[in-house]
């Protein structure tokens, strides 16, 4: 079903959201992790409220909407997240980390087209499986469940599966970025 965005009349469709919180990716678990300190925990953190974005897509009246309202959700996930584990949160404080997130959108625009060039060539490099998990994950928003059946394997196993992905384009995206003096 499609959703209408009021402040443009446009329609985005889920997978668009999708497609665009994919192309934020880096930089959204880049601005997780400046909360968790732990890379593993920010794509936990990434991964729950891209599913989330998606099952509220119809409260979002554009893209910077969907992106301000992730960041917030996603810190606020994350700090629930540290309290529930260690009972409390000892990290930067709320003021700034709304200061980061305010200078966010200027530091990573620079570089979006070129992450987004890397991000395309580096999906090309993925094996074929892990190309299918790609999209069964992030444009058709299946389940973990629906992919371990995929895989063959147990629900863990899936998660797994996408962490390394996730880590192996990270790796490949960065060492693009690197070689080309980005």
């Amino acid at each position: 079903m499609p959703i209408v965005c009021r402040a443009m009349d446009t329609v985005l469709t889920p997978q668009e959201i999708t497609e665009h919180l994919l192309r934020e990716r880096l930089a959204l678990t880049a601005c997780i992790g400046s909360v968790t300190k732990n890379h593993h925990l920010a794509e936990d953190v990434y991964q729950e409220i891209c599913v989330k974005a998606v099952s509220h897509a119809d409260s979002f009246s554009g893209k910077a909407h969907l992106i301000n309202w992730f960041r917030v959700s996603a810190r606020n996930r994350a700090i629930d997240i540290i309290r529930t584990r260690e009972g409390r949160y000892v990290g930067l404080s709320e003021e700034t980390l709304a200061a980061i997130e305010n200078d966010w959108d200027q530091v990573v625009s620079g570089r979006n087209e070129d992450m987004l060039e890397a991000l395309s060539r580096c999906l090309k490099t993925l094996t074929p499986r892990s190309q299918e998990i790609v999209r069964l994950r992030y444009f058709e928003n299946r389940s973990g469940s629906d992919i371990a059946k995929f895989m063959g394997n147990k629900v863990a196993s899936a998660y797994q599966a996408i962490a390394r992905i996730h880590k192996s384009l990270g790796d490949c995206v960065r060492q693009r970025l690197e070689a080309e003096g980005t």
